[in-house]
């Protein structure tokens, strides 16, 4: 989907998420850009039954598109397991990334710590053996648990049981296998690292992975979760205008 004029702007959904994720953040950014988004290959009205499904496929897609579309340079916002789509395209592609946002994001997903490995662990039993809206209601709850999101919780419920439970499955197994952990120093692009205060992934990796940026900054939202860009859309927006308008 394409909505405004002006430079061009790419949005990146999250793992189980799509293009609806940015609804209310299109026509915010539309006043100042031309505002690109999509489904990655397996969510949202996208092909379901067509692997491989990995960060490496989602991030030749989005080249695919963006040159099927003569896009000859964005700047990019990864949420998430978009974030690592973009660090993806910028490694392959860095003459099509202007700007990079990162938010709430890994540039590694390999298992290293307990706590991945139980997060893993319980997606795919969840998934595999119960249901997939008895994941989007515990993960809901983890993201949208505070008084006054009830409306934010319900929308992702809503959306996220939608899943394709073979492609959820299927990504819980190479999502483990990405890293670009050793190729950061690469990527010289100015960027910048947005992590929630409260977000359920730890501040330390993000710090360490923003050292390792060359023209990195990283700033920290507080009082928000993991979902974050929907708890502050306006301030969100208006900091991602900010920030490429400086870097301009």
């Amino acid at each position: 989907m394409v909505e405004g004029e002006g430079p061009w702007l790419v949005l990146l959904h999250g793992f189980g998420s799509s293009l609806a994720d940015w609804e209310a953040h299109r026509p915010i950014l539309a006043k100042q850009f031309r505002v690109l988004t999509l489904d990655f290959r397996g969510f949202g009205m996208s092909s379901k039954d067509v692997g491989p499904f990995s960060v490496d496929q989602m991030a030749d897609d989005l080249v695919a598109l963006m040159d099927h579309l003569e896009i000859k340079g964005a700047h990019f916002v990864g949420y998430s397991m978009g974030g690592a789509v973009a660090f993806e395209t910028t490694l392959n592609r860095p003459d099509l990334v202007d700007r990079l946002v990162l938010v709430n994001t890994w540039a590694s997903f390999r298992p290293t710590t307990w706590r991945r490995k139980r997060e893993k662990l319980f997606r795919t039993l969840t998934v595999r053996f119960i249901s997939m809206d008895l994941l989007a209601k515990a993960l809901g709850k983890r993201l949208f648990g505070k008084p006054g999101q009830e409306e934010l919780l319900a929308r992702f419920i809503e959306r996220y049981s939608q899943n394709d439970r073979a492609v959820y499955l299927a990504l819980l197994k190479t999502l483990p296998l990405w890293s670009v952990i050793d190729r950061l120093s690469e990527i010289d692009r100015p960027t910048l690292v947005l992590s929630a205060e409260e977000d359920y992934t730890p501040l330390s990796e993000k710090e360490a992975y923003t050292k390792l940026l060359p023209q990195a900054t990283l700033e920290i939202i507080e009082g928000t979760g993991h979902g974050a860009p929907f708890e502050r859309l306006e301030w969100f927006c208006e900091r991602i205008a900010q920030f490429v308008v400086d870097q301009a």
